[in-house]
């Protein structure tokens, strides 16, 4: 294992190699448990219980069991979730950084981290300066954003806990390699971006120092423990999926063989086969043969036998395994504290807003922590771009926040209502903005330099007067204008000269 790219690089194959054999033991070690996560929200189930000896029409109807809600569920908190700014109290506006979260088009690739880590738990970003070698023409101090499942990626922390960023990390391209089909892999550690190629043993094709100090790996978590342990959404509701296929399995069975109304016929005579000369067709030993009588729902079946009875089987109820699949997926909804009427729409059409509320509350709360936690996490991606491209003020900074969508239930109407309260209490309308639903930090920005640029205009022509009846916010927050006392002196000297006016005239 020797570096081909630049031996003169120095690089401790002892250590490195000693963490990449721990690294790809805890990926091999935890792949079958995130496979099984990996299946399941694709769909990729366990098959219901079916008997052993089951014919074709049987496991015609296993296959068409898999009911997936699994997605759904992921889907719910996934949806809340969308980082439309980020705020440092050194700079107006949007940083620098945002615009590298732009062009790495984080806007879309966000979302996937989210729903990665909701559904096994973790999920890992990564910041690198550009590789001119293999984008021909870029600046190397442009932050590179990728982003990795946990499938195939392994982070090393002394304390997972505590420390920001791990010691080191590795990433595979592919879980199952061979000496015949290796495959890639990417190691990181504080120093260096090494590239590999993993097969039965592993291979330091080449590295290339990224400059940072700090292993540029961000680990995205919505839960964790003390102990650094990590659990995703799909794991803990696995068996849950598994008993509500079996369900769906019960209930088309159910309407397959018993959900129909059955006729029958007793004294029935049967009706003698012939040819076109309208003889007997006889069997192989001689005896005549009939034409089985066909009872399904469009024939109306008629008989010269007065002795025939007609009669009919009832159809069995489906019900009871309807209610029984609602419970279960309530009981998914509470489990994973999702509102039910998210699943359960029909049901629950008719709720007023407080009820509504009220059912979203576990959820709401829910969403909080997740932030909380991808928060800091955003966080430390954008310093580390900031780190790349120079600014170290930018990384070192530990008061930055981003700023997550509004994803509430909220109207307009209402938040405009609340918003112009808060802007005649005194605080500044760009604060104001933030809170209404569907304004970006973009959108607070065009603001702001629109309300500047209407003050520069009123400065610029001192003969314009606003009309106090209708004040225009201002970004200090100051209280609106108020006429000046001259002029509302001047403007009631009218008023009292008409009543003067119409009381001697009232005397004549």
């Amino acid at each position: 294992m020797t570096d081909a790219l630049d031996p003169n690089l120095p690089i401790n194959i002892t250590d490195i190699d000693e963490r990449i054999r721990q690294s790809l033991k805890m990926i091999e070690k935890d792949f079958k448990r995130l496979n099984t996560v990996d299946q399941y929200v694709r769909g990729l189930h366990a098959s219901p219980y079916t008997p052993r000896r089951s014919n074709p029409e049987f496991k015609e109807l296993v296959r068409r069991s898999f009911h997936n809600i699994i997605p759904l569920l992921v889907d719910a908190p996934s949806n809340a979730l969308s980082v439309e700014g980020y705020r440092r109290p050194d700079v107006t506006g949007n940083p620098p950084e945002w615009t590298f979260w732009q062009s790495n088009r984080m806007d879309q690739r966000q979302g996937l981290v989210h729903r990665s880590a909701i559904e096994s738990g973790q999920a890992y970003v990564t910041v690198t300066p550009a590789d001119p070698k293999k984008r021909p023409g870029v600046d190397p101090k442009m932050p590179e954003i990728r982003t990795y499942p946990a499938i195939r990626m392994f982070a090393g922390y002394d304390d997972p806990i505590f420390d920001a960023f791990p010691l080191y990390a590795l990433f595979i391209e592919n879980n199952v390699y061979s000496d015949k089909e290796p495959t890639r892999g990417k190691f990181f550690d504080d120093k260096f971006v090494y590239d590999l190629t993993i097969g039965k043993e592993y291979t330091i094709e080449g590295k290339r120092p990224h400059g940072l100090g700090v292993c540029p790996v961000v680990r995205f978590t919505p839960k964790l423990d003390l102990m650094g342990r990590s659990q995703g959404m799909v794991e803990g509701i696995i068996r849950y999926q598994d008993k509500l296929n079996q369900m769906w399995l019960s209930l088309l069975i159910a309407q397959h063989y018993t959900g129909f109304a059955i006729r029958t016929a007793t004294g029935l005579s049967p009706v003698e086969r012939v040819d076109e000369n309208g003889m007997p067709i006889l069997d192989d030993e001689g005896q005549p043969t009939y034409i089985p009588p066909v009872l399904d729902p469009s024939t109306m079946l008629v008989s010269p036998n007065p002795d025939t009875q007609f009669g009919q089987l009832p159809s069995a109820p489906t019900k009871d395994f309807l209610d029984a699949i609602e419970l279960l997926t309530r009981h998914m909804c509470a489990v994973t504290e999702t509102p039910p009427h998210y699943l359960l729409s029909g049901k629950l059409a008719n709720l007023s807003a407080d009820a509504l509320a009220a059912a979203e509350s576990a959820f709401t709360r829910k969403i909080d922590e997740i932030r909380h936690s991808f928060g800091e996490s955003w966080e430390l991606v954008l310093r580390l771009c900031a780190l790349v491209s120079g600014d170290q003020t930018g990384f070192e900074i530990q008061d930055a926040e981003v700023q997550w969508a509004d994803k509430g239930n909220r109207s307009l109407a209402q938040a405009v209502d609340a918003g112009l309260k808060l802007s005649q209490m005194g605080v500044p309308v760009d604060l104001v903005l933030t809170k209404i639903p569907g304004f970006t930090q973009q959108d607070v920005d065009l603001v702001r330099e629109r309300l500047e640029q209407a003050s520069s205009t009123e400065a610029e022509t001192p003969g314009e007067t606003t009309s106090p009846t209708s004040p225009r916010p201002t970004l200090s927050g100051a209280d609106h204008k108020k006429p000046p006392a001259a002029t509302a002196k001047a403007k009631s000297q009218p008023e009292e000269t008409m009543k003067n006016g119409q009381q001697a005239a009232a005397v004549r």
